[in-house]
């Protein structure tokens, strides 16, 4: 198994634990950009010097497709069909090193920046909104996030890695904007964290690896507590993980370009649909309002792949691409997304 990218190295991107950069790259090679280099590492809490101006959304815009790049300095915002490719109408700027985002229901943006490692929310429910503010993370560099109301509850936080110097294992943040993230969920099993995915119920998931790189799926029951293995994951990757319109959780297998779609997982999980094929290297993606679209980043041919879904089946729709020079897409959100 492979981890994704982080801001304390430039292409380690999502590689064994351990392995030498050298034959990361040579595996990688197809990607643009891969090179032994090292970027500099982001500290905690600093801000990165952006040059993206901010481009606000016209007022009638409060339909959409976000998408993030690891090393773009912005969040851009799309039409919501964008079938012909065209160029992004809005920005967020100020933000680095982000992989996947969010949107509530509510329609604002939450932005798990890797750069600062803080979350930032940005009103909606029109695209590319005003600030509604940020908190810093203590626990470590956020890689994802889910909230129902994200402006006035919970916000919960995937961290790639520990608060340590860029270390494991990862964790679940619990975060909100006016106290900041006060509580951090571990299990023993994590080793590192990508994705997060949150229940109107209160239940929430970790997609992690374990110490061994094999993918597993942790349960949170009322998003507390310790945590528990999930039985009947068979996910061969670690990635992205949304909820769609039937209460089914969504998951992305990264490195077999597969979704699999599970209903449970509390902790029993039983598989509706999977390996259902996608394209590429998938990590991140999220599903539209009404759970028939599924918009995800895809590193290999760097693009937004949309998917036609239903839990049993998907097939591409179209893509595009041209997000601008960074090639290296982060993830892929609705806005208005699925509701469960």
């Amino acid at each position: 198994m492979r981890t994704f990218k982080h801001s304390d190295e430039s292409k380690r991107m999502r590689a064994p634990i351990g392995a030498p950069r050298l034959s990361i790259c040579a595996a990688l090679a197809m990607l643009a950009g891969c090179s032994a280099s090292q970027a500099p590492l982001a500290p905690a809490g600093a801000s990165a010097t952006l040059a993206i101006r901010e481009i606000p959304a016209p007022e009638s815009a409060k339909k959409g497709l976000y998408v993030s790049e690891f090393y773009g300095d912005a969040v851009y915002g799309y039409a919501y069909n964008n079938r012909r490719g065209k160029r992004p109408f809005c920005n967020v700027p100020g933000v680095q090193y982000v992989n996947d985002i969010a949107v509530d229901v509510q329609g604002n943006l939450i932005i798990p920046d890797g750069g600062s490692r803080t979350i930032k929310v940005f009103q909606g429910p029109a695209m590319c909104g005003q600030s509604l503010g940020s908190v810093a993370d203590p626990y470590g560099q956020p890689s994802d996030a889910a909230s129902a109301d994200a402006a006035n509850g919970t916000i919960v936080v995937a961290n790639e890695f520990n608060g340590s110097g860029g270390q494991y294992p990862g964790s679940l943040s619990l975060c909100t904007l006016k106290s900041g993230c006060t509580t951090n969920l571990t299990n023993p099993k994590m080793a590192q964290v990508a994705g997060v995915a949150l229940a109107k119920n209160g239940d929430c998931w970790a997609s992690a690896q374990d110490t061994a790189h094999k993918a597993i799926l942790v349960y949170f029951k009322g998003c507390s507590g310790p945590g528990r293995l999930a039985v009947g994951f068979q996910n061969q990757n670690y990635g992205g993980l949304d909820i769609d319109t039937g209460g089914r959780l969504v998951s992305v297998s990264s490195f077999d370009a597969a979704l699999w779609v599970y209903k449970g997982c509390n902790p029993s999980c039983a598989t509706i649909g999977g390996p259902l094929p996608m394209r590429g290297l998938p990590f991140f993606g999220h599903l539209n309002e009404k759970a028939t679209r599924f918009a995800v980043a895809n590193e290999t041919s760097v693009t937004v792949d949309v998917y036609y879904y239903s839990p049993k089946h998907i097939a591409l729709l179209y893509s595009f691409s041209g997000v601008s020079a960074s090639n290296d897409l982060g993830g892929a959100a609705y806005n208005p997304r699925s509701k469960e």
